[in-house]
């Protein structure tokens, strides 16, 4: 059963078309990119603005900020990591990180020394990794890039790698793994060097996306879908996972009334205890107010 009825989840920003990511900035607004191609920007109140027509054939995926502003995001169409300034003008970061090439880039996280983390699920691209789905394959892949565009692989071998966070002790990078239901922890070493990817959590009840911390690290795990024989069954849930890697229900909307495939989440608002959720397939974000905190990103500190 889950924690949170769907009383308490609220619809926010109507309008907000098919984000597949969502980030909170300072000032309290939710930012996502839709499938459409479209910045938006929600302020507090739910009032939705389009801040930005990215070009044509991106894709935006998982999403970040910056210190300075720009909307970071995972292009999928462009293969590459993307930036967007606040005046709309649109620069690559990366395309090719050591030996990978971000065929499909999926999701960034900055950690304290502003170094982004970058999930590419694959060998395949968008249009190609339905097979994979079927039959898991480890053609995924965790890379970093460096403030000063360095960039250098944390780890190869994964299965179709997803969301990705950084531990508030700023000591290990997380990485869902879709096809295998799980999430790995990789220590991030005192000399800028990385452990082996370990099992943290596992037999989570769907397909894993999205994840964040709050301050008492818990994760917080976006489940959008089963994947079945015609492809995917909605899920509609968000889970909680404590410190030893034990997972429970935290959200779950078998309807789709509110939260519908849901790929990715944030916390934001008074006191950092909203969360933010982004639904793939439908024309909103979700807002839930708990009883916990979440831990500031490196653009909102």
């Amino acid at each position: 059963m889950a924690t949170i009825p769907n009383s308490q989840v609220e619809i926010f920003g109507k309008g907000a078309l098919q984000c597949e990511g969502v980030v909170i900035d300072k000032e309290g607004n939710a930012w996502g990119g839709g499938r459409n191609g479209k910045v938006y920007k929600v302020s507090p109140d739910g009032q939705v603005h389009e801040v930005a027509q990215l070009p044509e054939g991106s894709i935006p995926n998982g999403v970040a900020l910056d210190r300075a502003g720009n909307f970071i995001y995972c292009d999928l169409g462009k293969k590459a990591m993307m930036r967007c300034a606040p005046d709309g003008k649109v620069s690559m970061i990366a395309d090719r990180v050591g030996s990978v090439t971000l065929t499909l880039p999926n999701f960034c996280s900055y950690d304290a020394e502003g170094n982004l983390y970058v999930s590419n699920s694959s060998t395949c691209d968008i249009n190609t990794l339905l097979p994979e789905l079927e039959k898991p394959a480890p053609n995924g892949a965790l890379v970093c890039i460096r403030p000063d565009g360095r960039g250098e692989v944390v780890a190869e071998g994964l299965y179709l790698a997803n969301g990705t966070a950084i531990d508030p002790n700023e000591d290990a990078v997380y990485v869902l793994e879709s096809t295998r239901n799980d999430c790995l922890r990789i220590q991030i070493k005192k000399d800028g060097t990385f452990g082996k990817p370990e099992i943290y959590s596992k037999d989570f009840p769907s397909l894993p996306d999205g994840m964040a911390f709050d301050v008492d690290r818990n994760l917080y795990i976006t489940l959008p879908a089963k994947i079945t024989g015609a492809g995917f069954t909605p899920a509609n849930q968000v889970i909680k996972v404590d410190t030893s890697g034990n997972w429970s229900m935290l959200v779950e909307d078998p309807s789709g009334e509110k939260v519908l495939f849901p790929t990715n989440c944030a916390f934001g608002g008074p006191g950092m205890q909203d969360l933010f959720i982004a639904n793939l397939e439908a024309d909103h974000f979700s807002r839930v107010r708990t009883s916990f905190r979440g831990h500031p990103l490196y653009h909102q500190r």
